[in-house]
């Protein structure tokens, strides 16, 4: 009998564990949530990765000696590599994302108050402006409701666009969890009901292992990224949203992508919008 009894103790106190552990890694239990909701339509873009490429070219360099020529041909996607004109090898191109283009918008299909649309590079910061993306977002998402892109190119504007280091920030963590990098910037919306939002791309090699975890990851992503804002600052972001790709292979937004929407309060404190 007491060793039942001592079975059932055990039982019950991993089963508890479990529990704990489940709402706090997968759940994210403890953040705040928001009474306001956001909704969005995103697509990804895909290439070859100039940092691969980069890694390739220098160890093509060190095996084969100075003379090495490595070369990616863009019409057929492979690397080859010739020494003295003699091809050594090819590489064909792992395609991966490249960006993520889209737009959050807030309020009801027949009165969006605020809108953020947003194209950011997943690796390193690109030239980005709010000329033209309007068009191309409109001709895209067909299925979106139309009144998400009823505004003008002046009506946004994307800026303070930063490069993340390869464990976002998250240190030994962040690179334990094959964290590599990625972008931010600040979308600011000048409409009637005006706001500013901190849209974040990371990307991870998180495949398959990281997608039940990304709820808590992303909140960590997002509030290191906050401390770079002053939240007393009358620009400082007043919405984030962290758009991790933990499975960038699979050059899909509905595969690829995992989103997590916030409001940022007074100290930059997050509640998620569900």
């Amino acid at each position: 009998m007491a060793r039942l009894r001592t079975l059932g103790i055990w039982t019950a106190a991993i089963a508890l564990v479990g529990a704990i552990a489940y709402g706090e890694f997968v759940e994210d239990w403890r953040i705040q949530r928001s009474d306001q909701s956001a909704r969005f339509a995103m697509r990804v873009g895909a290439g070859a990765s100039i940092a691969d490429y980069n890694r390739l070219q220098a160890a093509m360099t060190e095996k084969y000696g100075a003379r090495t020529e490595t070369s990616l041909h863009v019409d057929t996607g492979i690397t080859e590599v010739r020494l003295d004109g003699k091809l050594l090898e090819t590489h064909p191109e792992l395609k991966k994302i490249s960006d993520v283009s889209g737009i959050f918008v807030f309020g009801p299909d027949d009165n969006v108050t605020m809108r953020f649309p947003f194209e950011v590079g997943a690796d390193f910061v690109r030239a980005t402006s709010s000329q033209g993306i309007h068009d191309d977002l409109k001709s895209h998402f067909k299925r979106a409701p139309p009144i998400w892109f009823e505004f003008k190119d002046s009506d946004w504007t994307i800026d303070r666009c930063v490069s993340r280091p390869s464990d976002l920030g998250l240190g030994a963590i962040g690179k334990m969890l094959f964290l590599r990098g990625g972008t931010y910037c600040v979308v600011t919306w000048k409409g009637k009901q005006p706001g500013t939002m901190l849209i974040i791309v990371s990307v991870a090699d998180g495949d398959p292992w990281m997608r039940p975890f990304t709820r808590r990851l992303c909140r960590e992503i997002t509030e290191v990224a906050l401390k770079n804002f002053d939240p007393l600052a009358a620009d400082s972001p007043r919405y984030a949203a962290c758009i991790l790709a933990d499975r960038p292979s699979y050059v899909s937004a509905r595969k690829s992508l995992a989103i997590s929407a916030y409001s940022v309060g007074p100290n930059n404190r997050l509640a998620r919008m569900d």
